[in-house]
């Protein structure tokens, strides 16, 4: 039987194995705050790509 760990997000307490918890360094997060951590991360990088753009479509309307 696995250990019980509480989650880091939401404080739930969700079944890991202690390898899983000893190579995430008792970082443990449940699915779905691990899904909310991913999406968070993706807005993030669009975030980015989208500043970008933006800044390269200011560079070419002022080359014109």
């Amino acid at each position: 039987m696995s250990p019980i760990f509480p989650c880091k997000g939401c404080g739930t307490f969700i079944e890991r194995s202690t390898q899983y918890c000893r190579r995430v360094k008792g970082q443990v997060l449940c699915s779905t705050c691990s899904d909310a951590r991913q999406a968070e991360a993706a807005q993030a990088q669009l975030g980015l790509w989208r500043r970008w753009l933006q800044r390269l479509s200011r560079r070419r309307e002022g080359a014109c």
